[in-house]
């Protein structure tokens, strides 16, 4: 009984490791794809690349459902591993980390109804978008040298 015991006990720390491991990569894989919305999105707004509407869209589409359940990737214990860059403020201040993520959504909701059909329009609601980003970043993330 007592190997038993003691075995569950492994596997549930083993099992709540790995488990932390896998919300740390998820919350990596959203922000890359965050990244690569971003910069297609200033690219866009900078005439760097010919401008797509339907592409712009789609990044700040993808964008919002990416983060819609955001906060959930941040639980208690998952704080540090997985050369994570998540500042400890998260768990410290996950009110207000859940309040910027909602100004974000706020902002997303409106550049995504806006549309925005040329670069002028997108870099008018890029500016609100991309100022929750590093907001975020400076608040809620360890930088890295």
């Amino acid at each position: 009984m007592k190997k038993l015991f003691f075995s569950v006990a492994a596997a549930t720390v083993l099992f709540a490791g790995v488990a932390h491991a896998d919300v740390i990569a998820d919350r990596k894989a959203e922000m890359k794809n965050n990244g690569a919305s971003i910069k297609l999105l200033s690219q866009s707004a900078k005439g760097e690349v010919p401008y797509d509407a339907a592409a712009v869209l789609a990044a700040l589409t993808s964008m919002r459902k990416t983060t819609s359940n955001f906060a959930d990737l941040f639980p208690a214990g998952s704080e540090t591993g997985g050369e994570t860059t998540a500042s400890p403020k998260i768990w410290e201040d996950m009110n207000g980390f859940k309040t910027a993520l909602a100004k974000f959504h706020t902002d997303l909701d409106a550049a995504i109804a806006a549309a925005p059909a040329d670069p002028a329009a997108l870099g008018a609601v890029l500016g609100a978008v991309g100022g929750n980003c590093q907001s975020c970043h400076e608040s809620y993330r360890i930088m890295k040298n």
